[in-house]
């Protein structure tokens, strides 16, 4: 018998809804669709809405939402969005008998089971003897999202959503330093989220125009993050300059997390950033910066790095959950 279920992915800058069927243990998604991200009076509504149109108001008994936010008790509110959402309060407004809401980067390690093969990009493919009880994910898209998945036999692993990344930025280099300046003149705290971000990569370009010889400035200024990596594959030489540390700070931060975890089963480079820029962590800065951790780097070199490239990986995550119903991931 086949059943309906709800799965919605929240974001900083947009949200995802879908409407699956549940046949057995496969899904099948019957309607998609996307809107910038909202206050909770109109997500809610353009929820119903969804809803509505596809004729299954009140006949939808489970749902999933994963958020951009940190989850307590059956609440959540977005970090980059100043969203508060609540369990109880959806189930009655979308007359849904089970919500349940989990941290984003929680539904994407979910569906790193799921996806195929041909969903990932092999940035390093790893070698014996680092171990493979732990994986992590590390996610730059309108923030940046950490998680880790403890292996737990032939059930789904354990699962621990981060916020790590709003962790101090730490420069490497003097010109890190001068950047770190910059943003702290900025912000007054730099995170790591200041800079491994949309807007984080759009704060190097703008640290490179303004900081950098005449030589590297370029003479139109990008505005969004999508146009920094589209200059910098065109030629712009302010652009090239910031998506090229923009990947090796991303390197930086994925090496860090894995010697945090001790994740040598894998790095997952998930968000909306790392697909879109491919061709940039295949070179060779993203690897270099991902392996030099002194004594560890020979370690770091025998850890599976994997970019993946299924843009709703968190919708698909927050489906396997939904079907869950209210058993525990």
């Amino acid at each position: 018998m086949k059943e309906l279920i709800l799965a919605g992915d929240i974001g900083a800058t947009k949200t995802n809804l879908g409407l699956f069927l549940k046949a057995s243990d496969h899904l099948t998604q019957k309607a998609f669709v996307t809107f910038p991200s909202c206050a909770r009076v109109e997500l809610v509504e353009r929820t119903r809405a969804f809803l509505k149109r596809e004729g299954v108001l009140g006949q939808v008994p489970s749902a999933c939402f994963g958020v951009a936010g940190p989850l307590c008790r059956g609440r959540v509110v977005a970090t980059n969005l100043g969203l508060e959402l609540d369990e109880s309060g959806l189930c009655a407004e979308l007359k849904i008998a089970v919500v349940r809401l989990v941290n984003d980067l929680y539904a994407t390690a979910v569906a790193l089971a799921w996806l195929p093969a041909d969903q990932f990009a092999v940035l390093q493919a790893g070698g014996p003897g680092a171990g493979e009880a732990v994986s992590a994910v590390l996610a730059p898209g309108t923030g940046l999202g950490m998680a880790f998945l403890v292996a737990a036999g032939p059930a789904l692993p354990l699962i621990v959503a981060s916020e790590g990344g709003h962790v101090d930025f730490a420069p490497r280099d003097e010109a890190e330093i001068e950047l770190w300046r910059y943003l702290r003149a900025r912000y007054g705290r730099v995170s790591r989220e200041h800079l491994l971000s949309g807007p984080g990569l759009l704060n190097i370009y703008q640290w490179c125009r303004e900081t950098s010889n005449p030589a590297v400035i370029s003479p139109v200024a990008a505005t969004a993050a999508a146009a920094v990596v589209s200059s910098a594959e065109h030629g712009d030489p302010a652009a090239r300059q910031a998506l090229t540390l923009f990947v090796s700070l991303l390197g930086a931060a994925a090496g860090d997390l894995a010697l945090t975890g001790l994740a040598g089963g894998g790095v997952y480079l998930a968000g909306g950033i790392p697909a879109k820029i491919i061709n940039s962590l295949r070179q060779d800065g993203f690897l270099r910066a991902f392996q030099a951790k002194g004594r560890m780097a020979a370690w770091l070199s025998r850890v599976p790095v994997r970019v993946v490239l299924d843009e709703q990986a968190a919708l698909l995550g927050a489906a396997r959950l939904a079907a869950l119903g209210g058993k525990a991931a």
